[in-house]
């Protein structure tokens, strides 16, 4: 996109500015910035303009960093999100083939207790563990990531399936979003 000059005031100071961004962007940010150093300023009279523009600068600049931050933790869940969805599309793919290669049991045949027995057998072998262990290994613990876990927390009865289903609604949301 073409480099655009516009012309703007911020705290009474005019002045032109070239920006490849869209004029309403421009504008907002302007008023944004017009509008907080105002408001420090006439908090406080002993507070220059300049004093103001300053220390909105120092604000902002603050503010992105915790947002560069947060990026990185969000990155570096769905890095983890994303290996344990192919994790388990994996197991997925096991497990159908293994069910494939099983001889069919008539179950009118088989004794009840026979039957209870096997499913105890199969629970056993699926070695069921919780997903995002990792996540608590690589990620430090925040707030922010404390409270996202509680929203994405499942029932401890859920099935990996249901797993599965709800790590790849998260992602899909996150590319959505």
């Amino acid at each position: 996109m073409e480099k655009k000059k516009y012309e703007v005031v911020i705290a009474d100071v005019e002045m032109a500015i070239l920006s490849d961004e869209r004029e309403d962007f421009v504008m907002r940010l302007v008023g944004d910035l017009d509008q907080k150093i105002r408001q420090i300023t006439l908090s406080s009279k002993r507070c220059s303009k300049m004093d103001a523009a300053l220390l909105v600068a120092l604000d902002t600049a603050g503010e992105k960093l915790k947002a560069d931050k947060r990026i990185r933790n969000l990155e570096a869940q769905i890095g983890l999100y994303d290996a344990n969805l192919r994790r388990l599309r994996e197991e997925n793919a096991k497990l159908k083939e293994a069910m494939l290669k099983a001889q069919p049991v008539d179950v009118a045949e088989a004794p009840l207790e026979e039957a209870e027995t096997e499913d105890d057998s199969d629970a056993e072998q699926l070695n069921m563990e919780p997903l995002a262990t990792e996540t608590e290994e690589i990620l430090p613990a925040t707030e922010e990531t404390k409270e996202e876990e509680k929203k994405t927390e499942e029932p401890a009865a859920a099935s990996r399936g249901d797993k599965l289903r709800q790590i790849e609604s998260l992602l899909r949301g996150k590319n959505n979003g």
